[in-house]
């Protein structure tokens, strides 16, 4: 900008020399420049200095515009990578409880382990006593015996009844009969009964049963050489007419010391 003005400022400054130069040579002034012979062009003269900026004022500033339209949305843009994670922060403080629920219940969880056995508890006071009761009936019916061999015996066939030779205790009314081993019941009840029998050394076996009305009860055997003991008992009812008695497969062996006894007690009535 500011070399443009200084060419036009030399520009016009050339000229007004040119119009001077022309009226100084031409010897007719109402001649024109064809009429007459032109001398050389002068030299252009040294451009002048740039002029000093003009001291403008600013002018007011204007009122804002109006708002624009909103534009459209821009694309959503990628998903960002994932931060790093954060530290545990504090526990907060425990929330008020809240209000009782009315849904329906749960089922039943599993059982839990047993408990460690609590520390035991004194000792209360007695109770009351009680109401004292009636006078019960007093039986006095007994049956009892013990029977037992003083000597070997040999049955003549398997299975034959074990007679006896001796009681040592019988009851008053006790039926028992020594020939063929066999107590007759005549106090209906439940009764003790039991029975030990010796082999004999000279047998191969033995084999005893306690029987009932003929039914075996219990029994018992060895089947070794030497002197073996068998034995065993039973609580059973017996009524009235009932009878047992101990059946035998083998010799049996016994001498003055009892080592082969039968033994039946009432325990109590029925």
């Amino acid at each position: 900008m500011k070399i443009t003005i200084a060419v036009a400022i030399v520009l016009a400054f050339m000229q007004v020399q040119l119009s001077v130069a022309r009226a100084a040579v031409s010897p007719d002034p109402g001649l024109t420049c064809n009429s007459c012979c032109q001398g050389p062009a002068g030299i252009p003269g040294i451009p002048g200095s740039n002029g000093n900026h003009g001291q403008g004022l600013v002018g007011p500033r204007g009122d804002a515009g109006s708002p624009g339209e909103v534009g459209q949305p821009g694309v959503k843009g990628d998903k960002g990578s994932d931060g790093l994670i954060g530290e545990p922060g504090a526990k907060g403080e425990h929330g008020l409880k809240g209000e009782q629920g009315v849904g329906q219940p749960g089922k039943q969880g599993p059982q839990g382990l047993p408990g460690m056995n609590g520390l035991k508890g004194e000792r209360g006071e007695p109770g009351p006593a009680g109401q004292t009761g009636e006078t019960g009936e007093c039986s006095t019916l007994r049956s009892a015996f013990t029977a037992v061999r003083n000597t070997n015996f040999r049955p003549p066939s398997p299975w034959d009844p074990l007679p006896f030779e001796e009681l040592l205790f019988s009851e008053e009314g006790t039926d028992f009969n020594l020939n063929n081993g066999a107590f007759t019941c005549n106090v209906p009840g439940v009764y003790v009964l039991m029975f030990s029998v010796n082999k004999s050394p000279s047998g191969p076996y033995l084999y005893v049963h306690l029987r009932k009305n003929g039914n075996t009860i219990v029994a018992g055997g060895v089947n070794d050489a030497g002197y073996n003991k068998v034995s065993s008992s039973a609580v059973i009812p017996l009524h009235y007419g009932d009878q047992v008695h101990v059946a035998v497969d083998g010799q049996v062996y016994s001498d003055p010391y009892h080592y082969t006894s039968f033994t039946g007690f009432l325990l109590y009535e029925i």
